[in-house]
């Protein structure tokens, strides 16, 4: 069943030592404005709340949720998974305007039961419209690593992740999630290369 795709992702996330299980933000934001403008323009697609499944179709067991902050100064981030009904927060975060990079800085908690893990990075927008999101994760020592299957090193240890969105129409965006091995990039876990996103109707 395509469900167990999901279940099976959250699993193994869970079992390297990403943290689930915190509140998550109740739905309020609009979808997206079309008369946004300035730097967040690009990303102002993104802004809603979407289900998250195989692109191939399926239930995905997965929420994604983008935000704004108060007059569109910051973008919020979260994702959840979804088990027998109930939420369980995967991360959350913001993505800020550098007005010297030109692109988005990301702070996100991967651990909502003590912070001991972390992502930073960029999010960036293309010519073509894809944004992008650069990722390195920093791991805590003792933390599992789903990139090495072992708990991260004295002096903790990281790795890299990328994800990309691309809006296929004002409803649906395909993204892709891909972690760093050897020099290049392979899905997160099986399938992760292959999603789309669909607006919930809360949204």
């Amino acid at each position: 069943m395509r469900t167990s795709f999901w279940i099976r992702a959250a699993g193994v996330l869970a079992a390297f030592g990403i943290a689930l299980g915190a509140p998550c933000m109740a739905a309020g934001a609009p979808a997206s404005e079309p008369g946004v403008d300035g730097p967040y323009a690009p990303y102002a697609f993104l802004i809603g709340e979407w289900n998250v499944a195989p692109e191939s179709g399926g239930d995905g067991n997965a929420i994604a949720r983008f935000r704004w902050g108060p007059g569109h100064s910051y973008i919020w981030y979260a994702v959840s998974f979804v088990a027998n009904g109930a939420e369980e927060p995967h991360f959350e975060g913001l993505l800020l305007w550098n007005g010297v990079h030109k692109n988005l800085d990301m702070l996100l908690s991967l651990d909502l039961h003590g912070g001991k893990v972390q992502e930073q990075g960029t999010v960036s927008a293309n010519a073509d419209g894809t944004v992008v999101r650069d990722i390195t994760a920093y791991y805590s020592e003792g933390v599992g690593m789903i990139t090495t299957g072992r708990p991260a090193g004295p002096g903790g240890e990281t790795a890299r992740f990328r994800q990309t969105f691309k809006a296929a129409g004002g409803d649906r965006i395909l993204t892709a999630l891909l972690r760093e091995k050897d020099g290049g990039w392979i899905p997160t876990f099986p399938g992760s290369d292959r999603l789309a996103m669909t607006r919930r109707a809360s949204s």
